[in-house]
This record gives structure tokens, C-alpha cells and sequence, in this order.
């Protein structure tokens, strides 16, 4: 009985939230795409669709049974998610290398340029690959050019150049960010570097007409960005062209460092704040101008006006930044925003969210699974949930408050719009990064501001201004800008304990955050209390996450092990940097250090070599050889617990809790082992990854 009451108290609790239902649509999409990405294999290509038709078919079989028809719609909305997946990866679906090629000649029409500190990386379009047939060549391949002497890279232009191609490189480790999935998704099927010079392949075929577009955008955006690092040369130029063009290669790497650790990273990478700050900007001027003219201003719809201008400024500045995924996700909740103002509806409300949101997981299902689609939403669910709930008293609260009042007041809306936007995304930054700064708050609050009311403004004016050659006009006082930013990192940055690391956590933790900030923000009633619990399980899986205790890359040549003070030993400080600093960020971003030389001892006597192996003692666990060489098998496999032999191993080995050698890590690549009361943990890349199109079988 008390079972039953509890049901029919939350049965009632649901009906009355019914005018919340809607939110939650988006919410079934993602659901499904996300099981979709977490197979370990392809399905039935048609198996999300026909679910999807079979249950709408339930519910409308059983719509005079509301509850049970509610429950067929839910499903059928977790399959339509799974099925928009699924036609995603069959509209992408392209070639993709298998095995490494050249030096071969490459040629194509040049799509992508990004210029970077050292170098630039190119994408050809439709490439022409020698020794490779037509049905087997990616429709896409990005090179990075370091060579000197060729000619000047032009969007659009055909090109060939002398490269060495492989596939796009998967996750560092298992369960790490998967490039060669994102590769795949973006129609790359080849990546490299070059060994000779850009040069020039002639006229080449007639292009098509998005071909041409989008050559003409890049040449644009190439053009901009020369002339805002020619105005503004170093840093300040390298963050200037970041928040106009998107392009951030100019930036170096330790300033990025510093803009990371001072929690302002997000205002590099060009979203939602940047397009609401250029359409506010635009909205604004436009109505002010309108409204000089009285005829207009009480007999004309000015306001839709406004809204139109600055949908149109905004579009372009979509354009000119690049059109990255966060980029159209922002233009779209703009242009949400100003439709609702054109029609005089409501601009910021949950339902535009879950609008939004739904429509870029219809046009994108596979940004859902990424940091960046996270990170974004929880800002904006955070802080949208905040304003539905205040905004009938923020009128009463201005109306009340002199000039300096109302400054304060700004000042602590940006304060507490920084509070609720950090707590939300703030498991999904550990879950994802293992990393947070802890005087974000701090640093954004004198930031913003500048950033809102001195640096877009003059950006947009130096945008507007480059037709005529006077963008150095706005670039100037933009630079001032952008250092007074960059003095607010630096000191943020310096402060102790400017940021806290955590090993990788379990996805779980994201699942658990995903959903309780979900329950938090979408339902009205008091049992939106209970989405705390979720916010504080996923605290847990972050703070209990425990790194592995050994990492092998998959070619054998680099391992990891972790010592008793919690730092990485590594096999090598020379290979495979990419992979070292990958695990130490999983790891909680410790330090690396070299392993002790032949007949040497660590300094915490857990690791000791020989010219033949070296024994590793797990702090609190058993013994394991590294075997480096054949010689070393007989002895250490009677004597050690665990063998990770970095060579074929074709003899009995009688290790008691197991052994991995070179043929496991050529088939299964990169390995992270963890030693439990209960025995050892193995994972793997390959059973990470599964088989799926972007991760085809070794």
C-alpha cells in the first residue's frame, strides 16, 4: 500500500507539471543518440526508425490509456534520437585510410586554411591521392605544413603538396576524446603532415556553388585575420583574431595556459556570449537610430526592425567566424531569441532552450556527446531557470535604484549570473577536462564586463570598418582591451590554488550531473530538489576517481606508471608528446618523470631497471615486469605478478594475474591497467571504441 501511495503522489506530482512536458523532448533525443554512440558495434541500420514508427503506432493505439501512452512516446522520442544518429553517420560516411601512406603526392582544392604559431594546417577538398583508387581516397584530408617556399594558401585554389597520410589518430587512452570520430564527422578521412612545399595544381574542375561559397568565406576570413595580426601583432593580435575570425593558431600556447587556469577560456572560443554580445550590439544601434525619427518610431514596428538588423549582423559574423559547431549552436539560440522579440513573444525562456536544442540535435546529433554542446547548455539551462525565476522582480529591483544603484546592480547580476553559470558546468568541466579554475568567478567578474562593454564593441566597428581599410581605427582600443583582459588572467592565474585537477572521472559522473541539473532547472514543483542529489553523485564519482595505475600506448614505445606521490613515470621523455600530456591531464594533471636508468632505483623505491626490464612495485598492489627484451621472460615470469612486455611473447608465462605483450597492444591498442583488492582492471582502446565506421577493426 505505501508502495502504491508513493506512485500515485509522484503520478500526480508529473500531471501536474504537464506544461514542463515539452522541455524534457530534447532531453529523449539525446538520450538516444547517446546509446547510439556507446555500442559496441553498428546495429540494423534501420533499427531507431522502425522503433520509433512501432511506438508512435503503440501510442496512438493506447491514447485513451494517457499514462501508458505517455510512457510510448517517451520511447519513441529515445528512438527517434538513436534513429537521427544513426542517418547522421550514413549522410557523413566517407573513406578513411587504414594504414599509413607516403611520402605521396597529394592534390586538391584547398577548403580550410589555419594559420598557427609555427605552422599551418590545411584541409583538401576532394583530394587526389597517388597509389590510392578513387573509391578508397577520404572526401577529406587535413595536412599540417611546416615546409617554407611554396606558395601562398588560398582557399579555394587547387593545390598539391608531398605528405605522409594516416588515419586520424583515435583517443590517447581508453575512454579519452575520440579525434578520429570527430574527423569522421566533419568528412576527414586522412591526416598528416607535409615534406615538401605548397605549390600549385592549376585550374582544376568547375566547383560548385557551396564549393565557391564557402572558398569565398575562407578567403574572407583569411584575409581578416592577416589584417588584425598586422594591426595588432603578437598575443594580442593572436586573441583579437580568436574572438573575430575563430581563429585561435595565433594564440600561443602559453598564454592559452594562462587564459585556461584563470577560468576565462571561454571567451576564445566563439559562442553564444559572442553572438548574443554582436546581436545585442546591433539590436541596440539599429532601434537608437530608428528612433531618432519620430514618424518611425510611434507609427513602425522599430523593435522587429532592430531585431531583423541585428539577425542579419549576426549571420554575418557567423559567417566570418568560421561556422564551427558551438558557433551555429549560438546563431541558432539567437536567432530564437530574435524571432520571439519579432513576433513579440518571450525571448528568453526554457522553451526557446529546449527549441534550440532540439533543432541542433536534428541538424548535428553527434555534437550531443561532446564537451562543447554540454558545457554551453548547462551555462544556459543554469542561468535561464535563474532568470524565469527572478525576472518578475528584476523590473521592481531597477525601478527602485539610483544611477549607482543600478550599477551595482549590473555588477552583481554578472557576479551571480558567473556563480550559477560555473556550478553548472562545473562537473561537466572535471568530467571532461579533470581540471577547473577555482577563481573563475573572480576573474570573470572584472573580465566580462570589459570584454562586453570595451572589446566586442569595437571588434564589430573593426569588422565593419575592413571594407573601407579603417579597421585599425577599432583594433587599436580593442588591443587595450585585450591586454587589460589578459592582466586580469595573468593574476587570476598567479593566485594560490588557482585551479584544481582531478583524475578523469567515470562517464557516469557526466550522466548523474547531465540529469540533475536537468530535474533541477526544468520542473517548477519542490521535487526539483531532488536533481541536488545527482549534481552531488556526480561530485562523488569526480572526487573518487582513481587514475590507472599503468598506461601503454598501442606501438609499444611509451608506458606509463604511477608512483606512490601520485606522478607519471614515463618510459621516455622523447616520444609521443601528444600521449604524455593526454595522460597526465586524465591522471589529475601531474607531473612526468623519466625512469630511473639501468641499475638505478626510483626515489620512492617502487621502480627499478635493468638493460632488460624494470620491476614496478604498485603502490599497495603486487609486483609487475615492463620486459623490454626476450631475455628477460623466463626470470621475471616466475617472479612477478603481472607481465606488460613490450615484445612478443611466444613462451608459457606463468604471471598469476596476467599478462599483456606486443601482440595484445598491436591488436587492442592502447592499454590502462588498474590493480584492484579484487584482482586487475584491463581496458582497452579497441573495446572502447568498438567497431564502429570512424573505428574500423584493426
Amino acid at each position: 500500500m505505501a508502495r502504491l501511495r508513493v506512485l500515485h503522489s509522484l503520478a500526480g506530482m508529473l500531471a501536474d507539471e504537464r506544461e514542463q512536458w515539452p522541455l524534457w523532448l530534447p532531453v529523449g533525443l539525446l538520450t538516444g543518440i547517446a546509446l547510439y554512440f556507446s555500442l559496441p558495434g553498428e546495429p540494423w541500420a534501420w533499427a531507431g526508425s522502425v522503433a520509433a514508427a512501432i511506438l508512435l503506432v503503440a501510442c496512438l493505439v493506447l491514447r485513451n490509456q494517457r499514462g501508458l501512452a505517455l510512457c510510448f512516446f517517451a520511447l519513441a522520442v529515445v528512438a527517434a534520437g538513436f534513429g537521427l544518429a544513426q542517418w547522421e553517420t550514413w549522410r557523413v560516411a566517407g573513406p578513411l585510410l587504414t594504414r599509413e601512406i607516403g611520402p605521396v603526392p597529394v592534390s586538391g582544392r584547398l577548403f580550410e586554411v589555419e594559420p598557427r604559431e609555427n605552422d599551418i594546417r590545411i584541409v583538401i577538398d576532394s583530394p587526389v591521392i597517388a597509389r590510392l583508387e578513387p573509391e578508397a581516397t577520404p572526401r577529406r584530408v587535413r595536412i599540417t605544413v611546416r615546409t617554407h617556399g611554396g606558395i601562398e594558401p588560398v582557399p579555394g585554389a587547387m593545390v598539391s603538396i608531398l605528405a605522409i597520410l594516416r588515419a586520424p589518430p583515435g583517443p590517447a587512452w581508453p575512454g579519452g576524446y575520440d579525434f578520429g570520430r570527430a574527423a569522421w564527422f566533419e568528412g576527414i578521412g586522412g591526416v598528416g603532415f607535409a615534406v615538401g612545399p605548397l605549390q600549385s595544381a592549376g585550374e582544376g574542375g568547375e566547383a560548385g556553388f557551396w564549393q565557391r561559397a564557402g572558398s569565398a568565406i575562407e578567403r574572407v576570413r583569411l584575409a581578416a585575420t592577416q589584417r588584425i595580426v598586422a594591426v595588432l601583432p603578437g598575443e594580442t593580435g593572436g586573441v583579437a583574431a580568436a574572438l573575430l575570425t575563430g581563429e585561435r593558431g595565433g594564440v600561443p600556447e602559453d598564454t592559452l595556459a594562462v587564459i585556461r587556469d584563470s577560468g576565462l577560456a571561454h571567451l576564445l572560443a566563439i559562442s553564444g556570449l559572442h553572438l548574443g554580445m554582436v546581436a545585442a550590439i546591433a539590436f541596440f544601434v539599429v532601434r537608437l537610430l530608428l528612433a531618432l525619427s519620430e514618424p518611425l518610431a510611434l507609427h513602425r514596428p522599430i523593435k522587429a526592425w532592430a531585431a531583423i538588423a541585428a539577425l542579419i549582423v549576426s549571420f554575418g559574423y557567423l559567417l566570418i567566424s568560421g561556422m564551427t559547431v558551438p558557433t551555429q549552436r549560438a546563431f541558432l539560440m539567437t536567432f530564437v531569441v530574435l524571432f520571439a522579440v519579432m513576433i513579440g513573444r518571450q525571448a528568453i525562456s526554457l522553451r526557446m532552450v529546449a527549441l534550440a536544442a532540439t533543432a541542433i540535435l536534428i541538424i548535428a546529433p553527434h555534437v550531443a556527446t561532446g564537451a562543447s554542446f554540454q558545457l554551453s547548455f548547462a551555462a544556459v539551462l543554469g542561468l535561464v531557470a535563474m532568470w524565469e525565476a527572478l525576472r518578475d522582480r528584476v523590473p521592481g529591483w531597477r525601478a527602485a535604484q539610483s544611477f549607482h544603484g543600478r550599477l551595482g546592480l549590473y555588477l552583481a547580476g554578472i557576479a551571480i549570473t558567473t556563480l550559477i553559470a560555473n556550478a553548472a558546468t562545473a562537473p561537466f568541466v572535471l568530467g571532461h577536462f579533470g581540471r577547473i579554475a577555482t577563481w573563475g568567478p573572480l576573474a570573470n567578474l572584472f573580465a566580462v564586463p570589459l570584454f562586453a562593454v570595451w572589446v566586442m564593441p569595437w571588434g564589430l566597428l573593426a569588422l565593419l570598418l575592413m571594407p573601407l581599410g579603417l579597421e585599425a581605427v577599432a583594433l587599436v582600443p580593442m588591443g587595450w582591451g585585450i591586454e587589460g583582459i589578459l592582466a586580469i588572467a595573468r593574476w587570476t592565474a598567479d593566485l594560490p590554488l588557482a585551479h584544481l585537477s582531478l583524475p578523469h572521472a567515470s562517464p557516469w559522473a557526466l550522466v548523474a550531473a547531465g540529469f540533475g541539473l536537468l530535474w533541477l532547472c526544468l520542473w517548477r514543483g519542490r521535487w526539483r530538489l531532488a536533481g541536488i542529489a545527482g549534481l552531488a553523485i556526480a561530485a562523488v564519482f569526480c572526487v573518487m576517481a582513481r587514475p590507472p595505475d599503468i598506461l601503454v600506448n598501442g606501438d609499444a614505445d611509451l608506458v606509463a606508471l604511477r608512483m606512490s606521490d601520485g606522478t607519471l613515470a614515463m618510459s621516455t621523455l622523447r616520444r609521443d608528446a601528444f600521449a604524455r600530456e593526454a595522460w597526465s591531464r586524465m591522471s589529475g594533471d601531474v607531473a612526468q618523470v623519466p625512469w630511473p636508468g639501468a641499475g638505478e632505483v626510483s626515489p620512492d623505491d617502487t621502480l627499478r631497471c635493468d638493460r632488460l626490464a624494470c620491476l614496478y612495485r604498485v603502490p599497495d598492489g603486487p609486483l609487475v615486469s615492463v620486459v623490454s627484451d626476450p631475455g628477460a621472460l623466463a626470470e621475471d615470469c616466475a617472479t612477478a605478478d603481472f607481465i606488460v612486455a613490450l615484445v612478443p611473447v611466444k613462451v608459457a608465462c606463468p604471471a598469476p594475474l596476467g599478462v599483456i605483450d606486443r601482440f595484445d597492444l598491436w591488436r587492442w591498442g592502447a592499454h590502462a591497467i588498474t590493480f584492484t583488492g579484487e584482482g586487475v582492471a584491463v581496458d582497452t582502446l579497441a573495446r572502447e571504441r568498438g567497431i564502429r565506421p570512424w573505428s574500423p577493426a584493426r
